[in-house]
C-alpha cells in the first residue's frame, strides 16, 4: 500500500489540527493544503467591514485554518478578538499608507462560515480521493 502511509499523517493532522506539528505561522502556511488557506475579513468596533489596501492584505490578510475538523464542524465562524489585534493595529498606525489608514483600528478578524465550509469541502474531497486509491489497490489484489 505505497502512498497510504503518507496519508495517515494527513488524516492525523486533519483530526487533531495542524498545530500539533507546525508551530509557526510560516510553517503552517507552507505546509497546509491549499483548501485550508483563506483570507481574513477585518472589522471595526461597530462591526463594519474594513477593506485594507492590497499590500497590507498580502502581509496580514492570509489566514491559516489549522483547527481540527471537529472544531470546524461546530463553529459558525472563526474570530480573532481585539486583544490579539494590538500588534497589527500598532503596525498599521506606524506604516499606514495615508492618514486614514494610520488611524484605522481593527477590532476583530473573522473567517466566515462560507470559508469554513470551503475548508470542510476540501477535506471531504481529499478523503474521497484517498478512498478511491484504497479501493483501486484492493481491486488489484
Amino acid at each position: 500500500m505505497i502512498g497510504i502511509s503518507d496519508e495517515t499523517m494527513w488524516l492525523d493532522l486533519e483530526i487533531n489540527g495542524y498545530l500539533v506539528r507546525y508551530k509557526t505561522r510560516d510553517e503552517l502556511y507552507q505546509n497546509l493544503p491549499s483548501y485550508r488557506r483563506t483570507a481574513w475579513k477585518f472589522y471595526d468596533l461597530y462591526g463594519n467591514l474594513i477593506n485594507l489596501p492590497p499590500t497590507m492584505m498580502d502581509l496580514f490578510g492570509k489566514s491559516t485554518v489549522y483547527h481540527p475538523v471537529k472544531e470546524l464542524e461546530n463553529q459558525g465562524s472563526i474570530i480573532v478578538e481585539s486583544k490579539f489585534m494590538d500588534g497589527f493595529n500598532k503596525f498599521i498606525a506606524e506604516h499606514g499608507m495615508d492618514q486614514v489608514s494610520k488611524s484605522l483600528r481593527i477590532h476583530e478578524a473573522r473567517i466566515s462560515k462560507d470559508e469554513i465550509k470551503h475548508v470542510l469541502e476540501g477535506i471531504k474531497k481529499k478523503i474521497q480521493e484517498l478512498l478511491d486509491v484504497i479501493i483501486s489497490l484492493l481491486e488489484v489484489e
